[in-house]
């Protein structure tokens, strides 16, 4: 199996030297597969871990446990670990999405922003065949196109699948033969979660009923798939170097030259586009095949689409832009006990640790900032920015509005309603992902420290 990997590895380029992976971890079979295996390949590599591991406050003492398991297999090794906990639960009701969405969301969310906390070049996750065929069929019962029939890509940008050739009964043999321990996550028994039903219900059907070799046939369709779907690609990239042009965020496409592609290109490039401007989540066929039929229409006319989108015919283009998303509602939370605060309207997070060590070294990092704790009088909270809003700046006798700060900074007017404030009372303390307050700086009277991480 270890050939195996090494071999998926060169055929998609997934590894450079030097690289420094973060893997994504849950203690399972799979991805302490993945883990052991890049562990052990360490060295004929070049690589560095860090491992990074969810808890998503679904199992009670089981998920606590997963995490101090996958804390002390990291530790045996001296590899960095680094656990985030989410109250998926409560997040799904929040966002109106299934719990396994939310969890989805929130795990790929924690990975990007870990790689780009700890400098990450690649993200490893332990999808295999198994988890390809899954996903395929869950593509295909929702609705989906070609991309969908294509499945799990083995790389994505900078996210690496190194087992997506190895089967699941190949990954938990690699466990057996190495004598490799892991945590069976009951909740993937249960059949009230769809991905489950297919795995226990309906690819042992097919494979008893039709075909036992069902899911090595479906993924070379989807392997096929994929190829086809990439030349696709190829071509609308080059159609839109021709008749797209982008201008503040529009994008502009020439009716006369769009009328003359075959359909299937037409569906492409504006899928592209829509993709490049927001996300492609919520929008259906019907809406691409209404923005399609602009180009036969008359001056002005105008489509609204999901998130904030729309698209509208003028002379001789179709603009497709972004009117809504962009308005962010206000938003305030209170950080009662110094507990972690989701904040839902940027899908952001802030963490609180008090830190009471003789030295210490303050952190230059953007998202993570240091406090004088015994400063704060008041109940923290994160919130939007309010009229009248006040900071202490270096170099200047007392604050400065918040307003004037944003326009020295040349921030534009649209960003500030998405830029959070970390405020002790009416106190701005922290303008996060800018600068943080002169009135409580650590200084070296400071004896009990405030450490606060956005992500």
């Amino acid at each position: 199996m270890v050939d195996k990997v090494l071999n998926t590895i060169q055929k998609f380029n997934m590894i450079d030297k030097g690289d420094n992976i973060i893997i994504g971890v849950s203690g399972g079979a799979d991805s302490i597969c993945l883990l052991h295996m890049l562990y052990s390949l360490k060295s004929k590599l070049d690589i560095d871990l860090h491992v990074v591991h969810v808890q998503h406050g679904i199992r009670g003492e089981d998920a606590d446990e997963d995490a101090k398991f996958v804390e002390k297999f990291c530790d045996e090794r001296g590899i960095v670990c680094h656990v985030y906990y989410f109250n998926v639960k409560k997040l799904a009701k929040e966002n109106k999405l299934s719990e396994e969405e939310m969890g989805r969301k929130v795990r790929y969310q924690v990975f990007s922003d870990a790689s780009k906390e700890f400098s990450g070049t690649k993200i490893a996750l332990a999808h295999h065949i198994n988890d390809n065929a899954e996903t395929i069929i869950m593509n295909l019962l929702r609705g989906t196109g070609i991309k969908g029939i294509g499945g799990i890509r083995p790389k994505r940008d900078n996210i690496i699948r190194p087992l997506m050739e190895c089967t699941r009964e190949e990954v938990e043999k690699y466990c057996v033969d190495n004598d490799i321990k892991y945590r069976d996550d009951y909740t993937n028994q249960m059949e009230i979660y769809t991905r489950n039903k297919i795995r226990h219900t309906v690819i042992p059907y097919i494979e008893n009923n039709f075909n036992q070799n069902f899911i090595t046939n479906l993924v070379n369709t989807a392997n096929l798939v994929r190829s086809e779907d990439d030349y696709i690609d190829k071509i609308v990239l080059k159609e839109k170097e021709k008749i797209v042009k982008i201008k503040n965020k529009e994008y502009s496409i020439d009716t006369n030259e769009f009328l003359q592609l075959d359909t299937v290109i037409k569906r492409r490039l504006v899928r592209h586009i829509i993709g490049e401007i927001s996300s492609l989540k919520d929008i259906e066929y019907k809406h691409i095949n209404e923005i399609i039929q602009l180009a036969d229409k008359q001056v002005s006319k105008r489509i609204n689409l999901p998130k904030g989108l729309i698209a509208k015919k003028t002379y001789d283009s179709i603009i497709i832009t972004n009117l809504g998303e962009n308005k962010i509602n206000d938003f305030e939370y209170e950080a009662e006990d110094l507990s972690k605060i989701y904040i839902k309207e940027l899908n952001k997070h802030l963490d609180f640790r008090i830190i009471e060590e003789k030295k210490y070294n303050i952190p230059k990092n953007l998202y993570t900032k240091w406090f004088d704790y015994d400063k704060i009088k008041d109940n923290l909270k994160v919130r939007s920015r309010k009229s009248g809003d006040l900071i202490a700046i270096k170099g200047i006798n007392g604050t400065k509005k918040l307003k004037k700060y944003f326009i020295d900074c040349k921030i534009p007017k649209e960003q500030r309603d998405a830029i959070p404030l970390l405020a002790d009372g009416n106190n701005i303390i922290w303008v996060i992902g800018y600068r943080i307050s002169e009135a409580y700086k650590v200084t070296a009277s400071t004896k009990k420290i405030l450490e606060v991480r956005y992500y």
